[in-house]
């Protein structure tokens, strides 16, 4: 895990210009230099006690979350302007901004399925199986044991 970096005021204007392109805060923090892990620890206590101790660090929390909505506002106009000719263009950057819903569907199915491989290596693992046991059901097996075809 990256160490935590300390606030530089040439963090503040590279994560606002990327933010205003249109960039994810997760990519606005590659583009400034800052571990991810130490946005959200300034994000959390800013979340947390409404203000992080810091006065630089929450005056940029406070412009990104402006900067950012401002973009989003932006590429709404953009859907609106391109949905008129093609709407896929206009879907493409939405699902950009938001993130692609398949990856993190993906993801999840991934650790999902490394946790049910560990569970099973260890032993641990046991499959569960529902059962429709309608009296029908259970009537036409019964009679199929004993051999009745009626």
């Amino acid at each position: 895990m990256p160490r935590p970096i300390a606030y530089k005021p040439a963090m503040r204007q590279a994560v606002l210009d990327a933010l205003h392109a249109g960039s994810t805060y997760r990519d606005a923090c590659v583009a400034a230099g800052i571990p991810w892990r130490t946005w959200m620890d300034w994000r959390r206590a800013y979340r947390e006690k409404g203000e992080h101790h810091d006065p630089d660090v929450n005056a940029l929390l406070v412009e990104a979350e402006r900067a950012y909505a401002r973009a989003t506002n932006s590429i709404t106009a953009q859907v609106r302007v391109a949905a008129a000719k093609d709407w896929r263009a206009a879907a493409f950057l939405l699902d950009h901004r938001r993130g692609d819903p398949k990856a993190k569907h993906d993801a999840r199915r991934a650790r999902w399925e490394a946790e049910v491989a560990a569970k099973r290596a260890a032993g641990e693992h046991r499959e569960q199986v529902s059962v429709d046991a309608s009296d029908e059901l259970v009537e036409r097996l019964r009679k199929a044991l004993h051999g009745d075809r009626g």
